[in-house]
């Protein structure tokens, strides 16, 4: 094509080269000092459409990781983290009885609540002194298991408690709690099923602990249920879990 003057009817006219359409050219420069969202208009301006979607997309990834991870529980045991937890371990404790844990409104926490954390009066230490009864040695997760009722001839299933102390691997101060029992309570002479012939009273201290595990519903009735003998309500559920120190009662 010829490029110069055209003389058409009379008039003279210049044809002209044809014109080229620039397109915007990301510059570094430019984008160096944009936004994210000044980025997304500069290069995407042939989808700019699509960029409403951008945030709905993003709060949806955000919450689906969220979702998942707050599904994640990876504890060998139930609650097990709080369960040996030792962080409580030179906070002052509150004496306490066995009839006063029996009264502690319980949480709603099931078997399901494995990786539940500590709330309200988990984060509080306690003493309680009372009459050790049965203590099994070999649980499935290692820990001395100690049913302990507030009189020396009180019928375990209908009053007692638990109280827990965890392996010494899962810290000294456990194995330091065991041979403190073990110097007041003859542990390698129970029986068959780790019952004291004659009940010692002992004072254990350590954070409180529910449970909840052990708790069932039926016909929509909450209930305690294969937590030891200690059963009498849901409220049974409550331990002192983990014990941190194990001494003979002072005074009478």
């Amino acid at each position: 094509m010829k490029f110069g003057p055209d003389v058409r009817n009379g008039y003279t006219t210049f044809a002209q080269p044809p014109r080229r359409i620039s397109t915007p050219r990301c510059s570094n420069n430019a984008l160096s000092g944009a936004t994210e969202d000044q980025h997304v208009l500069i290069t995407t301006s042939m989808t700019a459409p699509m960029t409403r979607h951008i945030p709905a997309l993003v709060a949806a990834l955000a919450f689906a990781i969220t979702t998942a991870h707050g599904q994640t529980c990876t504890e060998p045991h139930y609650r097990w983290s709080e369960k040996i937890d030792t962080s409580f371990a030179h906070q002052t404790p509150t004496d306490v009885d066995v009839s006063d844990m029996l009264a502690w409104t319980p949480r709603t926490i099931t078997a399901k609540d494995k990786c539940a954390k500590r709330i309200g009066r988990e984060k509080n230490v306690y003493s309680v002194t009372a009459y050790v009864r049965r203590i099994k040695l070999h649980e499935s997760d290692g820990d001395w298991h100690i049913e302990i009722a507030e009189e020396e001839s009180t019928p375990v299933p209908a009053s007692c408690v638990i109280v827990e102390i965890p392996a010494p691997g899962n810290g000294s101060r456990y194995g330091q709690a065991r041979d403190q029992l073990a110097a007041l309570v003859d542990t390698t002479h129970l029986g068959a099923n780790g019952d004291l012939s004659a009940p010692v009273q002992v004072t254990f201290t350590g954070a409180a602990f529910f449970d909840g595990y052990h708790q069932k519903t039926t016909q929509g009735v909450k209930r305690a249920s294969q937590h030891g003998r200690c059963n009498s309500s849901v409220r049974a559920l409550w331990e002192l879990h983990p014990i941190y120190n194990v001494n003979q009662p002072v005074g009478p």
